[in-house]
């Protein structure tokens, strides 16, 4: 919901704006991690290009690791993102709202982080010379899952936020 609701905040500004060489370029990884992932990274893309954007998916090939999968699946990710940043000369958007930002705060003090890691993450920063915006970090999850609500926006459930085998679930 919180991908969803960012990419339908992004064409509302777009088209209120008359913004037309404003170029949104939704990027969907499919982790293939899951069954029927291919078919949910299909209905992404259905209803972004309904929104008028063209959309890519990019499906992760690699073997999967036997530790820490999400850390693995983060890491595939962000690379991507940041590939087809670089590729388009583009700034990236992620989701993140406030939520993650107090879980990843909490996970880095109970792993003895730093002053630093406990400022949490950025709103903008350059990472690997590419700027990513992070534009919901002031909201919480609660209110951008009633706008996904109260808007009538698609999204998927990824059951694996609520497997308590996972590190950052239990936390």
């Amino acid at each position: 919901p919180d991908s969803m609701a960012l990419l339908n905040l992004l064409s509302v500004y777009k088209y209120s704006n008359k913004l037309d060489k404003l170029n949104v370029l939704p990027v969907i990884i499919d982790h293939q991690l899951r069954e029927n992932s291919d078919a949910e990274a299909l209905q992404v893309k259905q209803f972004a290009e309904g929104l008028g954007f063209k959309t890519l998916i990019k499906k992760i090939n690699s073997k999967l690791p036997t530790g820490n999968i999400q850390n693995w699946a983060r890491i595939k990710r962000r690379s991507i993102l940041i590939e087809e940043s670089k590729k388009y000369n583009a700034n990236l958007f992620l989701a993140h709202h406030q939520d993650d930002q107090i879980e990843t705060i909490f996970m880095r003090l109970i792993k003895g982080s730093g002053f630093y890691g406990l400022i949490g993450m950025n709103w903008c920063q350059n990472w690997q010379g590419t700027m990513i915006y992070r534009p919901l970090l002031s909201m919480s999850k609660e209110k951008i899952l009633n706008y996904v609500i109260e808007n009538n926006i698609f999204y998927v459930n990824d059951p694996s936020n609520n497997d308590l085998r996972f590190e950052r679930i239990r936390t």
